[in-house]
């Protein structure tokens, strides 16, 4: 019996299968105009993201209160993802409360170098400027937080205004005058007329009147002159 020959699509399967898993060359890497090759977005460091969120999240304050404010909102605001801010924060609370510390340290920095640097009513007016826009950049009164006003968050704001007092009032009795009837202002006292002044601008800030605080400007550059001059 004859011996049938092999079709020629078998015979050819082969060098299909050959041709089929020849790899194909490697692309060469995409290059800029210039000739360097493209890279991807550079990674964004540890401190610029936490940097970054934390601006989100006093802007999100600014605009609304604690409540409404969301960690989603938060991390599209910074352009981060919700990973990553819990690699920075365990919690809005964490949010809140870096920020109070924040807004603290930049106030005793600014105190100190006007205390430092300037005398009389420029002394006055100078702080004056510098707690006012520190109370109005980001709001911590009991209405914009609500039920963020947590035992901690107290706490960290208690600490804070009192740093700034010590702070103001260490300044006070570097420059004042040896010969006056009476001593400088304790610590107290100027504890107690920052909170004021922190309650009175945050209060503007949540009911969206900080134009109308130069309203105030006046009575309160009087008081302070009351405490503070010998």
């Amino acid at each position: 019996m004859k011996q049938r020959p092999r079709s020629r699509a078998k015979a050819r399967g082969p060098a299909k299968d050959a041709r089929r898993t020849k790899q194909a060359p490697a692309q060469a890497p995409r290059r800029e105009p210039g000739g360097a090759p493209r890279r991807g977005r550079p990674p964004i460091s540890p401190a610029l993201q936490r940097t970054r969120l934390l601006e989100a999240a006093s802007k999100a304050l600014q605009k609304s209160n604690y409540g409404s404010m969301r960690i989603s909102d938060v991390v599209r605001s910074a352009g981060m993802s919700s990973r990553t801010f819990y690699e920075h924060f365990a919690s809005k609370e964490d949010v809140l409360i870096e920020l109070m510390k924040l807004a603290g340290q930049r106030l005793v920095a600014d105190i100190d170098a006007i205390m430092t640097t300037s005398d009389g009513e420029e002394r006055i007016e100078l702080f004056l400027n510098a707690y006012l826009r520190a109370c109005t950049s980001t709001p911590f009164d009991i209405d914009s937080l609500g039920d963020g006003l947590t035992s901690r968050v107290q706490q960290t704001l208690r600490e804070g205004v009192r740093d700034a007092a010590l702070q103001v009032g260490a300044a006070i009795a570097r420059v004042w005058d040896a010969q006056s009837s009476r001593p400088p202002p304790e610590p107290a006292a100027i504890e107690v007329l920052l909170l004021g002044l922190l309650g009175l601008a945050s209060r503007y800030v949540h009911e969206r009147r900080v134009g109308e605080l130069a309203l105030v400007r006046p009575a309160l550059r009087s008081l302070l002159r009351q405490v503070w001059t010998a």
